[in-house]
């Protein structure tokens, strides 16, 4: 078997830095929390529903006769789950932060594949607040990496705020774009921003042409600031399962997580690499192996008088 192995750095650092410095501190054997991991396969996980929907939604719209597909009214596109239904809107946000939908599809929760196209005076809410959001988000994102093409993934939290990923988006379906990604928090009105997290700080483009039968591939990519995996980087092995896995680490840890395309993680230390701790793709952990049993008494010998 041939493994092709490339490896991503995140961020500028020393080559001393990856290597190891005599004087650098003892890395970290601690493994990010299990709650932390569950949250990233989940999210993972609503990501890649949320870019399939919207991948579907443009489809069917593109495939759509007698449609407008003019720049003036098609300047933005949102894809987000709402009251058990997948909605697909096209259109723009105006000078008044008014959404203003040109086409809307909708599609139920569990079966995004079947969009279809609806009247936009059907919608059940006004999607402005989400439309703002994103609108904001995109801009920040072009802004920063110089690409157009820029995918949104939109999250309605429990406490009312809106969080906006921004993935780089691609036609080529032999390539994909790693990193240029960033994680938004907005306001419930998707006006305020709260936080912005530069999730990598730049973009890389990935041949994800199938290699040979006989041949496993795995990236390799250090973090400067994240201690554990990001959702993106899970979701976006889990789109292009040809990648095969992932090995996600930090510069400063002894700890490396290895994803999958479908969406388990393993959490290999330095000092124990034969033994892991493995979440499986339902969302659950694997049985810890057996710890060593203590050797039993051995038998008294001594007989009674």
């Amino acid at each position: 078997m041939v493994v092709f192995v490339s490896l991503v750095g995140c961020g500028a650092h020393s080559l001393g830095a990856f290597l190891g410095d005599a004087a650098a501190p003892a890395p970290s054997r601690t493994p990010v929390e299990d709650a932390e991991l569950l949250r990233v396969q989940a999210r993972a996980r609503y990501i890649v529903e949320a870019e399939r929907a919207a991948i579907r939604a443009t489809d069917v719209l593109m495939e759509s006769k007698d449609v407008d597909l003019s720049p003036a009214r098609m300047q933005m596109h949102v894809t987000l789950p709402h009251e058990g239904a997948w909605y697909g809107l096209f259109g723009r946000v105006d000078d008044a932060g008014t959404f203003i939908p040109a086409y809307a599809l909708k599609a139920p929760h569990e079966e995004p594949e079947w969009m279809e196209l609806i009247p936009v005076d059907t919608l059940p809410v006004d999607f402005s607040p989400v439309a703002r959001a994103v609108k904001t988000a995109k801009q920040i994102t072009v802004e920063t990496f110089g690409r157009t093409s820029v995918n949104p993934v939109v999250v309605r939290e429990a406490s009312g705020d809106i969080t906006v990923y921004t993935l780089q988006g691609t036609r080529d379906p032999k390539r994909f774009f790693y990193g240029g990604d960033f994680r938004f928090r907005f306001a419930p009105d998707g006006r305020t921003l709260r936080e912005q997290v530069k999730l990598h700080p730049s973009v890389i483009a990935v041949d994800v042409a199938p290699i040979t039968e006989d041949a496993s591939r795995m990236d390799a990519h250090l973090h400067q600031h994240f201690k554990g995996p990001l959702e993106t980087e899970l979701a976006l092995l889990m789109l292009y399962p040809e990648l095969t896995s992932l090995a996600v680490g930090h510069v400063d840890t002894a700890v490396t997580y290895v994803l999958f395309p479908d969406g388990s993680i393993s959490v290999v230390t330095e000092d124990n690499p034969a033994t892991t701790r493995d979440l499986l793709s339902d969302g659950t952990f694997a049985p810890a192996p057996d710890a060593a049993k203590p050797p039993e008494p051995e038998a008294s010998h001594e007989q009674a008088p």
